[in-house]
């Protein structure tokens, strides 16, 4: 049941509405590398569509399929290596993250803003936990995303593997630096 091509249909048309949200949600916090401001203010504005009472469960029932749909399809046998390990980061990181922020906005009645994601980056231990996790998730997100988008348009490539990963790389790597200046820099251990 799980390998039906409807289940895996239901998996990529969830997760090409996920992509959506988190392609723009990663350009916002790849903003921070370049200015605080201007990052706060994309933030902002996206805010007042992706909240909106018909937007936002629209995510969150993509984000419920995500992680109903993806254990079931990476025990597969087509499932290629790079997918399953991505696709259980991403489980790890959307279980953790869509949690956190639902309990801190709704919880607890925080702005979950970038300040928020950055608040475990301002001293030790949480940076040890925060700076890789966030990376791991970008590198993640890009790799599942490359190996989804290839495998739609044909077999997986080396070359879908390896821009999807750079592109992992190099935004993950932007998107801390840019966490730990809204933190307020690297702290010492």
């Amino acid at each position: 049941m799980f390998q039906h091509p409807a289940f895996r249909k239901l998996h990529r048309c969830s997760g090409l509405v996920l992509a959506v949200f988190v392609l723009v949600h990663l350009l916002n916090h790849v903003l921070l590398a370049v200015d605080h401001a201007a990052a706060f203010a994309f933030m902002d504005a996206f805010r007042h569509v992706y909240r909106q009472g018909a937007v936002e469960p629209v995510i969150l029932v993509a984000v419920l399929v995500q992680l109903a749909t993806g254990p079931a399809l990476a025990r597969g046998a087509g499932s290629a290596v790079a997918a399953r390990i991505s696709g259980y980061y991403l489980l790890f990181f959307l279980l953790v993250h869509v949690s956190a922020v639902l309990w801190g906005r709704l919880g607890l009645g925080l702005d979950t803003d970038i300040g928020f994601a950055a608040s475990g980056m301002r001293g030790w231990p949480g940076i040890a936990f925060f700076a890789p996790y966030y990376f791991l998730a970008v590198v993640a997100v890009c790799l599942h995303v490359g190996l989804g988008l290839s495998r739609l348009f044909g077999a997986p490539s080396r070359a879908a593997l390896l821009a999807s990963s750079a592109t992992g790389l190099i935004g993950g790597a932007a998107i801390v630096g840019g966490l730990l200046a809204v933190a307020g820099g690297t702290p010492a251990p």
